[in-house]
């Protein structure tokens, strides 16, 4: 993959050369997919967490209708876990709130159409696919219980250390022991792209995150006197509402080929 990935690059800058980079920023809706799915969800209502993602986008030119976009960002992923209302499965006040740190560089290979608005805006929307590399930087938290409530705390904030359970005296520590911090997924998204006349590239695109890497395999994270456990085999899944605002970095190629703008009557 990696080599597929270097090979595009370097196709793309001895091919038309064009270089856009911008800023991009946006929200998303995450949550996280079990192997055993229906078995947790017996004890637990699995409900997604809303967060944000920001940082830049460079996008190259491939061939005229072909766009390799590769964006570096801070993303904020997560899920909540929540206890059902039958206090034989579960603890019906439980509500553990699990955030994910992570530092993502989403690879989009992108294929561009052209459409209107009527006579007189013209504008591209686009499919495109590709990898999600994705590095779980740290995790917190925040957990409600009948456990926690017993021991008179109403609400524990936590945070995520990666390590061995065993040496963990802390209870605001959550333990992950086989952390796969180094994560593979794939991205499928659709948009739409601007160029006004004025200057620059609008993207607003809308993106489906399909998770294959594990976020941890064997065993569930742990705290160090609670009973409840996260459980282990699920995968990050996510949608994700981005906007993106481009330059060119060949200033003689900004005013060529725009599809956004009035056209021109006879």
């Amino acid at each position: 993959m990696l080599a597929f990935i270097a090979a595009s690059l370097f196709f793309s800058f001895d091919s038309l050369g064009q270089i856009l980079i911008g800023p991009r920023i946006g929200g998303q809706m995450s949550w996280v997919s079990y192997d055993d799915d229906s078995q947790i969800k017996e004890h637990y209502d699995i409900e997604p967490l809303y967060g944000y993602f920001g940082g830049f986008t460079v996008a190259f030119r491939v061939r005229e209708r072909f766009f390799l976009q590769t964006d570096f960002i801070y993303s904020r992923k997560g899920k909540v876990i929540e206890g059902t209302d039958d206090a034989s499965k579960s603890d019906p006040l439980l509500e553990y709130r699990s955030i994910a740190h992570h530092f993502d560089v989403p690879i989009v290979y992108r294929m561009d159409f052209k459409g209107s608005f009527g006579d007189n805006l013209a504008f591209k929307y686009f499919v495109g696919l590709g990898p999600n590399i994705s590095y779980w930087w740290k995790g917190n938290g925040t957990m409600k219980s009948g456990e926690l409530l017993e021991n008179h705390i109403e609400e524990l904030e936590y945070d995520v250390e990666f390590g061995d359970a065993g040496e963990n005296e802390d209870p605001g520590v959550l333990v992950v022991q086989d952390a796969n911090r180094v994560q593979l997924g794939i991205n499928f998204a659709t948009g739409l792209v601007l160029e006004p006349s004025g200057g620059g590239v609008y993207i607003v695109d809308f993106r489906f995150e399909l998770g294959h890497s594990y976020i941890y395999k064997d065993s569930p994270a742990q705290f160090a006197d609670i009973t409840f456990t996260d459980p282990a085999k699920g995968r990050n899944m996510g949608f994700r509402l981005g906007v993106a605002y481009l330059l060119d970095t060949k200033v003689s190629q900004r005013k060529k080929g725009k599809s956004t703008g009035k056209k021109r009557r006879k």
